[in-house]
């Protein structure tokens, strides 16, 4: 990789000084934290950036759930180390009809879950019940199921799977209303993976907190979740797979701040963390015993548009906000070298459905002209928030003014290295063409996930993406393709053509059909300027030595019985 040179780190501290925020020192020594030291070749402690959401895969959104939840949490398909490609994993084998829409899996027998209780296709049938029927008792009404919905087209009659059955047992055949070219890699995705029945009916609404934990087939078992503290998991004894690694206790030592978990790092009292800080990449491999690896680009850095918003409806006002954004002085002076400016939802890196001729060039007389033409030549200081009505359609009631507000995220992730600092140059590219924006950010992860899925982030808001399963469908497919209707959780995004598109390439087997309807709807969307896209990045991760073998993967998803330690 390429070290962060002193070129690059002045054209960090030269836009911190012009967007006036105080220089960050490059190396923060603190106090050794309390915690558990590594076992060699036994335990691997890893720093988590903040807390899991929930342990429930099935129920959460979030990278850090779901980097807890893997390491016990096993899929019909496993993606093969570092790569997208779906293979074996709890179904050894599989075989789909000619029309595409009965696909039959052979399970591995012999499998357990963590609390004792068998794995067969009963239980695979359970839980995908679970998932898809709004009536079934584990639906829980309090918990959004948020990626079934989005990945297999809604749930009961919406779904694009009709019926899953034991035809065996250790047989299920799975029935779908439609062919699905991204069918296989979505079953090997974090959030569906197979959970006991009976810890799921014992815990209720519980299962996944901290008391809980999950309950599934893996090689590691959950012992404890101590909220800003840790979670540890243990060696399942009983696991039916292999074991290419040798780690038998993971912590996650939970270590908000970047700064610390470099600390942290130094003092030996964690392996690995994911994300160091630009400006601390050259300090760890100049130090002995540390080095940085990249895993590689597979996401994509966002603001968007609440549309209850009034202004944000004029696609005038959108275009101008998008133009005002300096794409590349953001990716210089926060990301790594190999970053990409960002234009469209799908990365360069994605298999099909990248549309490089999309671009937004940085424009703020363009953008001031704009604001201009659609009433503002004086910019903006307060917006209009507009009703909802019952069936949650956005309404021309005005309810409110308020003023313009940029949400910046409180966590760190891989598509967003620095949420603040970049959230303030956003704001000040705002305040260049005349709108004067206030930087916000809502509580903690959660929180602010929760109050975007619910619609509640009134202004512009910071998001991203990284890639679950290497498939167009996940990424522009994911979010929009319900947008027949307002969907809350993408700012009450409406786009009923953009939405029959997306749905005709998730039910079409023919990579090249699919290619170009990709490329048409990322077209569209950048002509409306729907959403402003900002970077596609790799993301950096910091080891001690003691770790010999990690498997990056792209889409984060590591699993850690990989790790080799010394």
């Amino acid at each position: 990789m390429m070290l962060l040179d002193a070129v690059h780190e002045e054209r960090i501290l030269a836009l911190l000084r012009r967007l006036g925020v105080l220089a960050v020192v490059l190396l923060v020594v603190v106090a050794a934290l309390p915690g558990v030291s590594a076992q060699e070749g036994k335990t691997f402690i890893f720093g988590s950036e903040g807390n899991p959401v929930n342990l429930d895969p099935a129920v959460v959104t979030d990278g850090i759930s779901f980097r807890v939840a893997r390491q016990g949490c096993e899929n019909l398909l496993e993606f093969e180390a570092g790569t997208t490609n779906p293979g074996p994993g709890l179904a050894r084998s599989w075989e789909v009809s000619d029309d595409g829409l009965t696909w039959t899996l052979q399970l591995v027998e012999g499998a357990t879950f963590h609390d004792g209780t068998p794995f067969n296709a009963e239980a695979v049938v359970w839980n995908f019940d679970r998932w898809r029927l709004t009536d079934h008792p584990q639906h829980f009404p309090e918990a959004v199921f948020e990626y079934y919905e989005a990945q297999f087209g809604g749930f009961d009659d919406a779904s694009i799977i009709t019926s899953v059955e034991a035809t065996g047992e250790y047989e299920v055949t799975i029935n779908l209303r439609e062919p699905m070219g991204a069918f296989l890699n979505n079953l090997a995705m974090d959030m569906f993976a197979i959970a006991s029945p009976a810890a799921v009916e014992a815990a209720g609404p519980a299962y996944g907190t901290p008391e809980v934990g999950y309950v599934c087939t893996g090689p590691y078992k959950f012992v404890e979740w101590v909220n800003d503290d840790h979670v540890t998991l243990e060696l399942n004894e009983n696991y039916w797979g292999e074991m290419p690694g040798n780690v038998s206790t993971i912590i996650l030592r939970i270590i908000p701040d970047t700064a610390a978990r470099l600390a942290a790092l130094q003092a030996g009292e964690i392996d690995a963390y994911e994300r160091p800080a630009l400006e601390d990449i050259d300090v760890i491999n100049a130090t002995d015993g540390l080095r940085v690896e990249l895993r590689p680009s597979f996401n994509t850095l966002y603001l968007a548009f609440n549309y209850r918003i009034k202004e944000f409806r004029d696609p005038l006002v959108r275009k101008a906000i998008s133009l005002a954004m300096n794409r590349q002085e953001i990716v210089d002076a926060f990301y790594l070298e190999g970053t990409n400016v960002a234009n469209t939802m799908n990365p360069p890196s994605i298999a099909i459905g990248f549309n490089g001729d999309v671009v937004t060039p940085y424009d703020p007389d363009q953008a001031k002209a704009l604001l201009a033409e659609a009433g503002y030549p004086d910019g903006l200081s307060e917006v209009t928030v507009l009703g909802l009505d019952d069936s949650g359609n956005v309404t021309e009631e005005e309810v409110e003014k308020i003023p313009v507000r940029l949400y910046y995220m409180p966590v760190t992730r891989p598509y967003n290295p620095n949420p603040e600092a970049i959230g303030t140059a956003q704001v000040s590219y705002l305040q260049e063409i005349g709108i004067d924006a206030q930087l916000e950010t809502i509580g903690d992860w959660a929180a602010y996930l929760d109050a975007r899925a619910n619609g509640e982030l009134l202004g512009l808001y910071q998001l991203g993406w990284t890639g679950d399963n290497g498939d167009p469908d996940n990424f522009i497919g994911y979010f929009f393709t319900a947008a027949d209707n307002p969907i809350p959780r993408e700012g009450f995004y409406q786009n009923a053509e953009v939405a029959a598109l997306l749905q005709r390439a998730r039910v079409s087997t023919i990579v090249e059909e699919r290619d170009a309807i990709y490329k048409q709807v990322e077209q569209m969307m950048a002509d409306n300027a729907d959403r402003v896209y900002i970077a596609h990045g790799p993301v950096p991760l910091a080891f001690r030595d003691t770790v010999v073998t990690y498997i990056a993967s792209p889409t984060g998803s590591e699993r850690f019985k990989e790790v080799v330690m010394k």
